[in-house]
Formats: C-alpha cells, structure tokens, sequence
C-alpha cells in the first residue's frame, strides 16, 4: 500500500495482482496462490477502493461546504458596503470575500433591482453600486432635532 497513490492506482495495481495470482491457482490447481492474492492483491484492492469512496467524499464535502444561502452572500456584501462607506464594485467584493466577481456582479444586481442600492456608471466607465443608507451623511442644522424651520 504505497504512499503517494491514488486510490484508483491502488486498487488497479491489486487489481492486476490479484488476477495474476489468480491465474496461477487456475493453471496449477494449488491452493498455495490464494494466499498471495488475497494479501497481495484484494488488500491493497480493498484499501485502493477506500480510497477512492473517502476522496470522493471529500469532494463532494468541499463542494457543498463552498455553496451558501443567497441571505449570506447578501449579509456580507452589506458588511461589505459599510465598512466602504457606501460604494462598491464586483472586483472590490470578489476581492475581499469569497464570491467570484460573477456572484458579485449577480448579488450587486439583485441588490439594485430590489431597490436597496443604486447603480452609478462614472466616466471613466466603472460601473458602481452606491448604497444611501451607508454613505456619510453631512449634518445639517435642519437635521437636529432641537431646531425647526
């Protein structure tokens, strides 16, 4: 059971093993050769097979672990636009989480169809998603509550 195999390597090697001793049992009649395919090769076999099953597993973990809810995405892009006062693009979203500028793109978009944001195409053609409600506000003497108009 060599290091460094994949499982599919393991068990084809035990594969061809088990088969060649298993001829030899065939064409000699001597039970002497079940012995060294079964440890020779239905072993490693097995154990090639096992491999196979958890890198399978693994995979499929780390694709579902990548996947997450839409309400996710959001949230952080939200975190996102606050901590950037209010402006952002996909590239700036791709880069400081784990979304692809694609997943960026398609959030940001959701996010201005539904009214939460606003999109500003600047003149340089950067196209930017500005979110009001975490831009900096300037105060205004009209806004404190202690004096009317």
């Amino acid at each position: 059971m060599g290091k460094g195999k994949s499982g599919w390597e393991e068990f084809s090697t035990g594969f061809v093993i088990a088969a060649v001793f298993g001829i030899l049992w065939l064409r000699g009649g001597s039970w002497i050769w079940i012995f060294p395919a079964a440890f020779a090769g239905v072993m490693p076999m097995m154990h090639g097979l096992q491999k196979v099953l958890v890198e399978r597993s693994n995979r499929r973990g780390l694709v579902e672990s990548r996947r997450r809810r839409p309400e996710e995405s959001e949230r952080e892009v939200l975190r996102l636009a606050r901590s950037h006062g209010g402006v952002l693009t996909p590239s700036l979203v791709a880069l400081e989480s784990d979304l692809s500028i694609a997943e960026a793109e398609k959030i940001l978009e959701g996010l201005a169809a539904r009214g939460h944001s606003s999109v500003e195409v600047r003149a340089n053609g950067r196209i930017e998603y500005e979110f009001a409600e975490f831009k900096p506000r300037l105060e205004s003497p009209y806004d404190s509550p202690g004096e009317q108009q």
